[in-house]
């Protein structure tokens, strides 16, 4: 069993998304750099995770998760630099949109923190009218968001 940590988690089953926009998430966490007491390991790759949270994704073409760098605070909008990008995902086949499937994993690039802040926005290329999403940075793309539930003692 993997142990999550809250402090890099960017969404927690993160809905609203508009038809062929990209979603930047209003209420998602951006993560500062520069915070005191924020320390992922010197020379540890890491990676992007994300899945589809409780609510499936429907009636679109494709979906993909960007990774987004800011040098100001303020959330992410248009005018964020592009980290990087996730696969694009296709959306109809219950196995690829059900809750619990993954988006994303995968590791970010080694300069990933020349930004001091960095968020992460869903690309909605069709017609999603539902889904949500749960991502989170991490050491490797075997951890379980699981491990952070509401029941758990961590």
């Amino acid at each position: 069993m993997a142990l999550f940590d809250a402090m890099f988690e960017f969404v927690d089953n993160q809905a609203g998304y508009a038809a062929s926009t990209t979603a930047f998430f209003t209420a998602a966490k951006t993560i500062d750099w520069q915070s005191t007491g924020l320390e992922m390991g010197s020379g540890t790759p890491l990676w992007i995770n994300a899945r589809v949270g409780t609510a499936a994704f429907k009636g679109g073409t494709s979906i993909q998760l960007v990774v987004l760098g800011d040098t100001a605070a303020g959330g992410h909008d248009a005018s964020s630099t592009e980290i990087c990008r996730g696969p694009v995902v296709a959306i109809g086949s219950t196995t690829t949109t059900a809750p619990g499937a993954w988006i994303c994993r995968m590791p970010l690039p080694s300069n990933c923190d020349s930004y001091r802040y960095m968020g992460v926005a869903i690309v909605n290329d069709g017609a999603n009218t539902a889904g949500t999403v749960d991502c989170w940075l991490d050491h490797g793309p075997q951890s379980s968001f699981d491990t952070q539930v509401t029941t758990s003692n961590i």
